[in-house]
Order: structure tokens, then sequence, then C-alpha cells
């Protein structure tokens, strides 16, 4: 018998042992592969189709949420806008009330027919009745036409809003920026607005009608104002389009909405009063579009909610669509602002990753059948030229390397997709750890950095809105209404407060302090923003207050300044200059305490520098006395008072306007009216320092006494 030696019997032991696991791993390998790829398949369209359910309701929850927010926070807008126009009609009422009731106060502003060359320009018009002559009206309307100064100053810039009054006698007085289309005649007693207020007798809001022009919907917030005898001398209105109400309270965010969206406003009876697609009838009269009797029940029940001034959202069909409308009750009017976006919109993101799964299923399972023919041809090769260790030892690790890389790979796609809570697990003792350990951090991270990010900005946004209603707020303190007595010839006066930041620590007041006596004040308060202007408003008060009491300029600053030495525990200080101006005889008693001093221009000659010594600041320490000056201001003199935000104005050179420069530049004025004067003086400031930031609020004063009423040595 032939002898076999150990080392063949070894060397055929291992091939077959080889052989044997090659075979019996290759087809376990190829069978795990074909169960993978079909449970690949199923799996992936299963979590396909969670994944797409779980992003449509997630996605359609935040939606409602946001409508919610949009329609209530919109609704509120159009309240304040409202509520402003209610306050602008009181005024123009009260304004021609009084024209009406004292025509001897009131020199003729006669008012120009409309001219279609002030198309698109705010412009005053005269319109009366047809028929009727004008010489019937033109004593009345010349005297009404003093309240087109107030209109005109009122008048926002770009918006659908008109001002306007109706006389009784048959022609009323509109200011907006539609001369080239508003008619040449028309009798406003015979307009909805003046017939509605007239019959209430106070402020009213008007049913939707067609504006004069014919082409826009409107409203008017109206109110009567009356004769000496109780009679209605005419009605006043704001009126506004409707369709640029909703786009004023609806601006663009497509982004934060969605590029469907689109708003309209719903009456108490549950009828469409605003939206793009107003109609009328053969006869002109608007056709409104009943929610209520909607065929879809779920409109009818959102009209039925708006009715009774609730607030919510529902998913509706509108035109064979359907949508998220999301209402809440507007305060002002029994009405309710409606915001709605298509339903197709909001759900398209989780239909779009639905199908990316898909896709992505698609591709997979392309991969995974060339993985499967790619491992048959290996098995063949390895079954051929591989002994059992060298494969197995491969597949360990192959298998060993990949499978923390699939798990990294796993959970950073988790985290791309929002997951930021997926913790990545893998323990492997090497580099694809630390990768694993570092991706879980910047996913705790990121999530920190959105959430402090969410915070910081509602934050900001808090502040901005409360600076800008302290920037109003603010404005409204001083004077701004010019002419500021129109009543008063005997002199011209003019200001304007222009704050480096929102809110500023200058201001000026001037005011009567009895028939005969004009007082003027331009101070500037230590520090800028919030803190300077909550001082600013102690100063002003308490100075005007104590002058109104008849104490003289040195007794009202010796009395302010102890009070504010008061409880100053921030060491504030006001720099200030006060004067009375006698309108009989022209002197002027003025105190200067540490300010810069004024510009007087006397006679025929130019502008120079009041002489006086500047007494201690106010609020800086208690008892002081001040200086108390005067000297006589004739018919012609120009007063200028300004704070050092004008004369220490920079460039980008670091080169300050001065006030050598200041008494230069208004030397080379020409004119006499203070606006001009003002107005000309800013614009060398600006020229001046060109494009550099302005580091302190500009505040001027000009007072000019006219030589037409001044009574020297009276």
């Amino acid at each position: 018998m032939k002898k076999i030696s150990i080392s063949k019997k070894v060397s055929t032991l291992m091939l077959r042992v080889s052989l044997g696991a090659v075979i019996v791993f290759g087809a376990i390998a190829i069978a795990a592969l074909l169960i993978l790829r079909g449970g690949v398949f199923s799996i992936s369209g299963e979590l396909g189709v969670m994944a797409s359910e779980d992003s449509r309701a997630a996605l359609e929850e935040r939606m409602i949420d946001s409508l919610a927010l949009h329609a209530v926070h919109y609704a509120a807008l159009m309240d304040s806008i409202m509520y402003s126009y209610e306050l602008t009609t009181e005024m123009i009422a009260n304004a021609a009330g009084d024209i009406a009731r004292n025509p001897d106060k009131y020199a003729p502003s006669p008012v120009a027919p409309p001219d279609p060359a002030n198309g698109g320009i705010p412009a005053a018009q005269l319109i009366w009745a047809q028929g009727m002559e004008f010489s019937a009206i033109a004593e009345d309307s010349a005297l009404m036409g003093n309240i087109q100064h107030l209109m005109m100053d009122i008048i926002d810039k770009g918006t659908e809003v008109a001002y306007f009054i109706g006389s009784e006698n048959g022609y009323f007085i509109i200011t907006d920026y539609y001369s080239h289309q508003n008619p040449a005649s028309i009798d406003p007693r015979e307009r909805p607005w003046y017939r509605q207020a007239a019959a209430n007798g106070g402020l009213t809001w008007t049913d939707v009608y067609m504006a004069v022009s014919g082409s826009e919907f409107s409203i008017a917030c109206a109110m009567p104002y009356y004769n000496n005898d109780g009679s209605i001398a005419g009605v006043a209105a704001t009126s506004q389009n409707l369709i640029y109400m909703v786009e004023e309270a609806l601006p663009d965010t497509a982004r934060t909405i969605g590029e469907t969206k689109y708003a309209f406003i719903v009456n108490e009876l549950g009828q469409v009063v605003v939206s793009e697609n107003m109609k009328t009838d053969g006869d002109g009269n608007v056709v409104w579009e009943d929610l209520l009797n909607s065929g879809d029940a779920e409109l009818a029940a959102a009209a039925q909610d708006m009715v009774n001034r609730n607030s919510g959202v529902r998913r509706v069909r509108m035109d064979g669509r359907e949508y998220f409308a999301a209402y809440a009750p507007i305060k002002t009017l029994p009405w309710s602002f409606v915001v709605a976006i298509e339903v197709e919109e909001v759900i398209a993101p989780a239909m779009e990753g639905g199908e990316r799964i898909l896709a992505m299923t698609v591709d997979a399972l392309a991969d995974i059948t060339v993985i499967v023919f790619m491992v048959i041809v290996a098995f063949f090769a390895v079954f051929v030229l591989a002994a059992l260790l060298i494969v197995y030892s491969s597949k360990r690790f192959a298998s060993a390397l990949t499978e923390p890389i699939s798990v990294l790979q796993d959970g950073v796609r988790q985290i791309a997709d929002g997951n930021l809570e997926h913790i990545i697990d893998i323990h492997t003792g090497d580099e694809i750890e630390e990768l694993g350990a570092s991706v879980n951090k910047m996913s705790h991270e990121l999530k920190d950095y959105i959430a402090n990010l969410q915070t910081v900005t509602a934050e900001k946004e808090r502040i901005g809105t409360e600076l800008d209603v302290a920037t109003r707020i603010q404005a409204s303190l001083l004077p701004c209404i010019f002419p500021a007595f129109p009543e008063r010839e005997e002199f011209d006066i003019h200001a304007s407060m222009i704050p480096a930041k929102e809110v500023g620590g200058d201001f000026y007041d001037f005011f009567l302090v009895d028939e005969n006596t004009l007082a003027v004040v331009i101070a500037d308060v230590s520090g800028k923003g919030v803190p300077a202007a909550l001082f600013m408003v102690i100063a002003k008060t308490l100075i005007k207050n104590n002058a109104q009491l008849g104490k003289t300029p040195k007794e009202v600053f010796e009395t302010v300044n102890n009070t504010l030495c008061e409880n100053n525990s921030e060491r504030m200080f006001v720099t200030a200059f006060m004067g009375y101006l006698d309108l009989r005889s022209g002197k002027l008693t003025y105190v200067n305490a540490g300010h810069n001093p004024p510009l007087i221009k006397k006679g025929g000659g130019g502008y120079e520098f009041i002489k006086t010594k500047p007494s201690i600041l106010l609020a800086f320490f208690p008892g002081r006395e001040y200086r108390q000056d005067e000297t006589v201001i004739e018919a012609g003199d120009v007063l200028y008072l300004y704070t050092d935000g004008v004369t220490e104005a920079m460039n980008i050179e670091e080169e300050q306007f001065s006030a050598p420069r200041l008494m230069e530049t208004a030397n080379r004025h020409e004119g006499g009216e203070m606006t001009g004067l003002l107005e000309f003086v800013k614009q060398e400031i600006d020229l001046f320092v060109g494009g550099a930031e302005q580091a302190d609020d500009i505040t001027m004063l000009g007072l000019r006494l006219n030589s037409a009423t001044l009574r020297p040595n009276a």
C-alpha cells in the first residue's frame, strides 16, 4: 500500500477544508445578499411611506401654527392702521370745525381744482357739485382752504389714503395722489361717507363703496363738524383703498408662509368685503361672496366662527382647491382678517421626500444587484485561487472596517435630516470612534446654537419694536406742526430735531407764556439713547410747567436745576438756553445754562453770536443762581438756536463743522422763511460730513420777528 506523507495529508486536509469553507461561505454570502436585497426593498418602501406621512403631519401642524400667528398679527396690524385713521379723521374734523366756527381767525387760502399735471404727487384739490356756480362757494371754500395745510402735512407718502372734507354748501377739499383721475365736479353730500356720518352724528366707519375715481373699492372713516349754531357744516373723512389695506397688512412673506398665500377680509355677515377678486354688478353695486352659504361645509363653519368673533385655522375648499385658512377678528370693525395657503404647497416637501426615498431605494437595489454579481464572480475566483484563511481573514477585515462606517453614515444622515437628538454609538477604539464622538459634539452644539439664535432673534425683534415706539413717542412730545401759530403774524418760527440713534437727548420747545410773551427753549441732555431721552422728557416738562407758572427764565432754571439734582444718581446733566420774547417791545430776556451761544441777525447785518456768559449746567450743582441777560429784537431780526450736534458734526477726516462755519453758512442763506434757513443749514452739514455716520443729535430752532405787527417802545 502506497504511503502518504503527513505533509500530503495536511495539504489535502487543508485543501478540502479550504474548498469546503469557500463553497459554504460563498453560498451563504450569496443567499444573504439576495435576502438583504429583498429586505431593503421592503423596508425602504415602508420607511418611505412612514417618513412621508410623518413629515406631512409635521408640516401641516407647523403651518397651522404659523398661519394662526400671522392672522392674529395682521389683524392687530390692521387694527392699529384703522385706529390711526380714526385719530386723523378726528383731528381734521376738529380743525375744520374750528375754521367754520371762527372764520375771523383765518385768512383766505384758496384751493385749486384737480390738475392732471399733479397725478402721482400729493395735492389738495377743490371739487364742487355739478351745475353750481363757483362764485356761490368761492368765499367759503377759500376760508375752509386753511385745512389743506394740515391734510398735506399728514398725507402718507406712497399710500392709497385720501383725506378730505365735504361742505354742506356743496363742495369738498380732497388731498390725495390722483389729481389726474378725480372728476371736475361732484356733490359731496351725495357720497355715502357724507350721508352716513351726517346721519350718525359722530365718528363713523362707512360701508364699502366705489371711490370718486371710479376704479377703487374704498372704505372711509368719517366725522361731521358743526357751525356755531349747532347745524352741520360738513363732514371730514379718511378714505382707504381696500385692496391696498390688505397688501399693506400682508407684506411679502413668501419665505415664512408660502408662495400661494393670499388674504381677504370677511364682515359680520360672513361676506367677503375685501379681496383681490372684488366685482360689481351692472349697476355698479359691489357683489359680495357669501361664505356662510358656501358649498364647502368647513368654509361655512369657518365663516360662522368669524361671525362669532373667534380666531382659528381650518382646512377648507375654495375655487376647487384645498387651503389652510387662518382667521382672527379685527377689533376696530366687526370684520375678520383671513390668510390662506394651498394645502398642496404645504405638503409638497413631504411628497418630494417620499419620491426621493423611492428613488434612493431603486438606486440601492441596483447597487445591491451589482454587488451580488460581483460576489458570485469573486466566489469562483476565491474558490480557485484562495485558501480558507485568506477568504476568512478578508471577510472579517471587511466586516470590521465597513460596519462602523455604515453606522457613522446612518447617524450623519439622520442628523442632516434634522434629528439632532440622535447619538452615534461606535466603539472601535480608533479614528472612526473619535469621528463619531466629534459628530455627536457637533450635533449638540448645533442644537444649542439654534436655540440661542431663536432667543436672540426674538429679543432683537422685541427691542427693535420698542425702540420704534419710543422714537414715535419722543417725536410726538416736541412741537411738530408748522406753522405752529397760524393765527399769530408777529413772528415766524420753525424747529427740527434729528436724533443720532432711535431716540435722543436733544429737545426744543416754544409756547406762549401769555398773550404777548413767546418762550423758546433748546437743550442737550448728556449721553444718547433711551437714558438721555427719559431725562429729556423730565427736563422739558419741568421747564415748561415752571414757565407757565409766571416765573422768569432765571427763576425757571433755578427751580428746574434744584429739582433735577434730586436723586440724580446717574449724574446726568443738561445744557439749555431759554428766552422770553416780548412781542410788543421786542425785548428778549434769556438765560444760558452752559449751552452753545445762539446766533442773532439784526437789521441789515449778518449773523453774530449773542454775547452772554453761560451759567452752570442744569442738574449739576443744586442751589446755584443763574445770570439773566436782555437784548432787543427788532422787526425783521432773526434768532437761531442750535445744539452741539450742529457745530461738532464730523466728516470722515474727523474735522468738525465748527461754530465759525455755522455762522458763515447762516450768512450765505437767502430768504426770510425759517423753514428754509433750517433746511439750508442741514444740507450744508450733510455736504460737509459726506458719508460719515451721525454721532450726535442735530437740533435747530429759528425765530424771526415780523415787521408788520411789531410795535417798538411799547
